[in-house]
C-alpha cells in the first residue's frame, strides 16, 4: 500500500500586502474600516510583510504588534501577526490573532485556514475540522481548504472517503498534474472500493 506523507510544498502561507483582507466570496461583506490608515501606517504594515518574506518573524512580531496596537480593526495584520507568532512557537498568541480577524472579518479566510492548521499541529483535530468545515460553507471553491480537509481525513481523522472527495476537489481547483497527489488519489480509491465490497459481504 502506497503510504502517503504530507508534500509541505502545497501548504502555501499567503502573506496579504493589504492592511484590509479583502473578501474571498461575494455573498460576504468585511467588516467595515473604523480605523483610519495613514500613509506611515500602511508603510509600517509593509515593512513588517517584508520582515516576514525575509523569516525574520520576531522582528515581525514586534512590528505587527505595535501596528495592531493602533489599528485593531483590521484584520489582515491580525492574520499576518497571527503567522509570525506561529513562526516563533506562541501557539496561544497565535490562536488568539487568528480569531481576532475573524471576528473583524468573517470573509477572510486564510485566517480559518491558518486557525486550522494551528488546531491539527496542537492535536485539536476536531476543532481543526470544525473550522475548515466553517470556511468551506462560506467559500465552497477553496483549494487552500479543500486541501487541508484531506490532509486532515487522510492522516489524522481517517475518513477515506472524505480524504478522496477533498484531494479531488482540491486537484480539480488547481488543475494539479502532481503525480504524488494522483497517486494518493488512486489509493483511496481503492481503499473505498475495497471498503464498499466488505461491507456487503459481511453479515
Amino acid at each position: 500500500m502506497l503510504k502517503r506523507s504530507i508534500n509541505t510544498k502545497l501548504l502555501v502561507i499567503l502573506l496579504p500586502l493589504m492592511t484590509v483582507a479583502c473578501a474571498s466570496t461575494q455573498s460576504l461583506k468585511p467588516a467595515p474600516v473604523r480605523a483610519e490608515v495613514t500613509a506611515d501606517s500602511t508603510m509600517s504594515h509593509q515593512q513588517a510583510v517584508m520582515l516576514m518574506q525575509q523569516e525574520k518573524w520576531q522582528q515581525a512580531v514586534t512590528q505587527l504588534e505595535a501596528f495592531t496596537a493602533q489599528h485593531d480593526s483590521l484584520s489582515g495584520p491580525w492574520l499576518n501577526l497571527g503567522i509570525a507568532y506561529t513562526k516563533t512557537g506562541n501557539s496561544e498568541s497565535a490562536e488568539a490573532a487568528f480569531k481576532k480577524s475573524i471576528e473583524i472579518n468573517r470573509a477572510n479566510i486564510e485566517a480559518y485556514n491558518q486557525l486550522g492548521i494551528l488546531y491539527r499541529r496542537t492535536g485539536r483535530l476536531k476543532e481543526a475540522g470544525f473550522i475548515y468545515e466553517t470556511a468551506l460553507k462560506s467559500d465552497p471553491g477553496n483549494a487552500n481548504i479543500h486541501w487541508n480537509l484531506g490532509i486532515l481525513h487522510d492522516k489524522y481523522l481517517p475518513d477515506p472517503r472524505k480524504a478522496l472527495l477533498h484531494y479531488q476537489h482540491y486537484q480539480q481547483l488547481t488543475d494539479s498534474d502532481d503525480p504524488q497527489l494522483q497517486a494518493w488519489i488512486n489509493n483511496l480509491i481503492t481503499d473505498t472500493q475495497e471498503s464498499s465490497l466488505t461491507a456487503k459481504v459481511s453479515p
